[in-house]
C-alpha cells in the first residue's frame, strides 16, 4: 500500500522539524497537536517522553505491542557568543573531521534562522562532547541552549529517494504516527502504543529513564524503530529491514522470529534481514533494563549526515517506509508468541529422535 498524500504531507512534516539531544520541543510540540487532531490519546512522561495510545476496538489477548523511536539527531547546543564569534555544543555521532567550514543553523524558538560557519569541533573531555567554534553570519541574540542543525535542505525529493536533514530518527517518529493512524482508520481490534524518547543520541537518555519510572509496562514487547546505516545485506529501495540485532547486542530470539514470520505473510512486499551493525539502538538499551525487545530499521544513506566527503542529507527510500509500515500494521495486530521457536523447536527434536541411533 502506498503513502497517501496526507500520510506523505506529515512524513515531510516531522522530518522537517528542527531537533537535538535534549532541544526536542518542535517535535513534542508537534506530536501532541498530531494526537489531539487525530484523536490518539497522548500523554508525556516527567522526563518529556511521549507516549501515545491506540485503543483497539475489539477483544484484547496477549499483551499490547510498542512501537517505539526517539526524537532526536546529532546537533548542536548554543553556549555564548561575541560578537560573530559564537561557542557551541555538539552532541552525537558525528566525526571531527566532518565538522571544519561546514555549515550550521541556529534554530531560536522565536525568530529566523541564524546561519554560521564551523571552524573548529574539539572534544571536551569531562561531557565527551564536542566543543565548537562557530562563526555567525551576522551578530544574534541567541538564548543559551539553542540548538543547532547542519545547513541542509530539510525535504528533497528525486524518484522514490528522499534526502533529508534529519532521517534518523524523525522518519522512525512519523511512521508511528502514520501507523497508530492506520490502525484507527481501520478500526483494528488490538491495541496499540507508540513511545517516543529524548536524546537517544547521546546514550539512550530518555529511554533508560522510561524505563526507570515505568512509563510503559514492563511486560510489553518493545519493536524500535530506527534508520541505520545501509549494509550490503540491506540496501536502499530493497525494503525495510527486520532487524536481528545491531553493533551491541542481539534482540529477543523469539520475538525476532514473530517479526520475520509476519514479514514474509506479506510477499510480494520487499524486506530485508541483517544484523545493521553500523550503530546501536534503543532495543539494546531497553532489553539491558528488563524489556523483551526486537526491532525494525530503514536503510540510511549518509549516516548522521556523513556524506562520501563532507556533510550531506541522509537518504531513505519511500517504498522502504510503504513496506515498514505495511509490516507495523500488520504485526501489532497479532499476540506476539514464540511459536515460531517452538515449531523449530520441534523439527530440530524430531529430527534427533529419527537420527540418534546413529550416534
Amino acid at each position: 500500500m502506498s503513502l497517501t498524500s496526507s500520510e506523505l504531507k506529515v512524513l515531510k512534516e516531522v522530518v522537517s522539524l528542527p531537533t537535538a539531544p535534549f532541544c526536542e520541543s518542535a517535535v513534542q510540540d508537534y506530536v501532541w497537536r498530531w494526537a489531539g487532531e487525530n484523536g490518539i490519546a497522548i500523554k508525556r512522561d516527567g522526563h518529556g517522553n511521549m507516549l501515545l495510545t491506540y485503543p483497539g476496538k475489539g477483544r484484547q489477548s496477549g499483551k499490547p505491542w510498542v512501537l517505539q523511536a526517539h526524537m532526536d539527531h546529532p546537533g548542536f547546543a548554543f553556549i555564548k557568543r561575541r560578537g560573530r564569534q559564537a561557542q557551541a555544543w555538539f552532541r552525537g555521532g558525528v566525526l571531527p573531521e566532518f565538522f571544519p567550514e561546514a555549515r550550521m543553523r541556529f534554530f531560536p524558538v522565536d525568530g529566523e534562522p541564524v546561519g554560521g560557519t564551523v571552524r573548529t569541533a574539539r572534544r571536551d573531555k569531562e561531557s565527551g562532547f564536542l566543543r565548537c567554534a562557530v562563526e555567525l553570519d551576522a551578530p544574534a541574540a541567541l538564548a543559551e541552549g539553542t540548538l543547532g542543525m547542519w545547513d541542509l535542505p530539510a525535504w528533497s525529493r528525486k524518484g522514490a529517494r528522499l534526502g533529508l536533514r534529519v532521517a534518523d530518527d524523525l522518519a522512525g517518529v512519523a511512521v508511528i504516527l502514520l501507523t497508530l493512524d492506520r490502525l484507527k482508520r481501520q478500526g483494528a481490534a488490538r491495541s496499540c502504543h507508540g513511545l517516543l524518547t529524548r536524546a537517544e543520541e547521546v546514550g539512550f537518555i530518555g529511554a533508560i529513564s522510561a524505563a526507570q519510572n515505568k512509563t510503559i509496562d514492563p511486560s510489553w514487547p518493545v519493536l524500535g524503530i530506527e534508520c541505520s546505516k545501509e549494509q550490503p545485506s540491506a540496501k536502499l529501495g530493497n525494503g525495510a529491514v527486520v532487524r536481528v540485532g545491531d553493533r551491541s547486542t542481539i534482540f529477543d530470539p523469539a520475538l525476532t522470529a514473530h517479526l520475520r514470520e509476519t514479514a514474509r505473510e506479506l510477499a510480494p512486499l520487499a524486506f530485508s534481514e541483517s544484523l545493521m551493525p553500523g550503530g546501536s539502538t534503543e532495543s539494546t538499551g531497553l532489553a539491558l533494563m528488563g524489556h523483551r525487545t526486537c526491532a525494525v530499521c530503514l536503510p540510511l544513506g549518509n549516516y548522521h549526515n556523513m556524506g562520501p566527503k563532507a556533510i550531506a542529507p541522509e537518504q531513505i527510500h519511500l517504498g522502504d517506509v510503504e513496506s515498514l509500515l505495511a509490516l507495523l500494521a500488520h504485526v501489532v495486530q497479532r499476540a506476539p508468541d514464540d511459536a515460531p521457536v517452538r515449531a523449530l523447536k520441534k523439527r530440530v527434536l524430531a529430527r534427533h529422535a529419527n537420527l540418534k541411533e546413529l550416534l
